[in-house]
């Protein structure tokens, strides 16, 4: 469907980070009415008059469709789809605050790559018990921010057990930046977003650790992708997902390119700093690093072993990270079942 032809939707998004500034970029850029809110209001003000996120996108003009409010109720109020982009740690209560605003049928996008804060738990599944009524489409898909805006094309992939609510969202978002497709399996596509965050810190390490080997990157990358496949399949996954755009795809987008938090973070670790020290440096700890004890969970309930996230886990928990034992640990994941 040509720009012209296809019908505005007004869509609202709830946390104006890079990522929610990128997908309100995509979608203001396809017609439609974006508002957005954000907790910071430096970054609503700049978006008002500067028309510019000058904290988390610098120096990408915004479409004169892109709104900004100090408001979380007035951004979704009349909202066919409402988009949820703030950390997973705050989603819940991000959500549970504009319920009674919410538009009837009004259908969630879930952004975040994480829990349920506390628990084991996937996003999109709580968000739906929290809206009853509202159905939840799940953004998976490897999606590095800075790529959407300067208008290079990517493939995501959005998952929803409801047809007819996926098929309206990619229908928002399909265009010439994005090739949108979708699947059923919510769970894997969910538990593989999350779990790539993981595996992207390990790469993020093994960059600066294992010196221009494309030899270890290609063993860490395969290695990894086997962990992440085993324990999404043992809670209810689907392997090919898994080895598609929502799991290996986005596990090579995070996991090696230079704008993304996790691999950064995985970089920042191997060259001694901790965990503490990166959060205080930089204000932000990549949702990797809050998901990687949960991913060695999940891995441990299901007897699978998974020796590459404990390794990750111990390295965010203070155990230096050096060559030798991630290369015991490759080698541990190398004869793994």
């Amino acid at each position: 469907m040509s720009k012209r032809a296809r019908p505005r939707s007004k869509i609202a998004v709830l946390g104006a980070g890079n990522m929610g500034t990128a997908l309100a970029h995509v979608l203001a850029r396809n017609g439609h009415e974006v508002t957005m809110w954000d907790f910071f209001p430096k970054v609503v003000e700049d978006i008002q008059i500067h028309r510019e996120n000058r904290r988390f996108l610098p120096g990408i003009a915004l479409p004169r469709q892109i709104h900004a409010t100090n408001s979380p109720t007035d951004c979704v109020t009349g909202a066919a789809l409402v988009a949820i982009c703030v950390p997973s740690l705050f989603a819940n209560a991000t959500l549970e605050g504009v319920l009674p605003a919410l538009n009837r049928g009004a259908i969630l996008l879930n952004v975040a790559k994480g829990f349920a804060p506390g628990t084991r738990q996937p996003l999109p599944f709580l968000l739906e018990r929290l809206a009853p009524g509202h159905p939840c489409v799940h953004l998976a898909g490897p999606a590095i921010a800075d790529e959407f805006v300067r208008g290079q094309t990517a493939s995501v992939v959005f998952a929803s057990s409801s047809e007819s609510s996926v098929r309206r969202v990619t229908g928002w978002f399909a265009g010439p930046a994005i090739v949108a497709l979708h699947t059923p399996d919510v769970a894997g596509a969910v538990i593989g977003g999350i779990l790539k965050n993981v595996y992207a810190i390990l790469l993020g390490s093994l960059s600066e650790l294992g010196g221009d080997s494309r030899n270890l990157e290609a063993a860490a990358l395969t290695a990894s992708l086997r962990e992440m496949v085993a324990i999404a399949t043992a809670h209810g996954g689907q392997s090919e997902t898994l080895h598609g755009l929502a799991g290996l795809g986005d596990l090579v987008g995070t996991g090696f390119s230079r704008a993304s938090h996790n691999r950064c973070f995985g970089q920042m670790l191997a060259t001694g700093a901790t965990a503490a020290a990166i959060e205080e440096e930089k204000g932000w700890l990549p949702e990797g690093a809050r998901a990687a004890t949960a991913a060695c969970a999940l891995a441990r309930e299901s007897g699978v072993k998974a020796p590459l996230a404990n390794w990750v886990r111990r390295a965010i928990g203070g155990t230096r990270p050096t060559l030798d034992n991630l290369q015991r640990a490759m080698r541990a994941a190398a004869h793994t079942p």
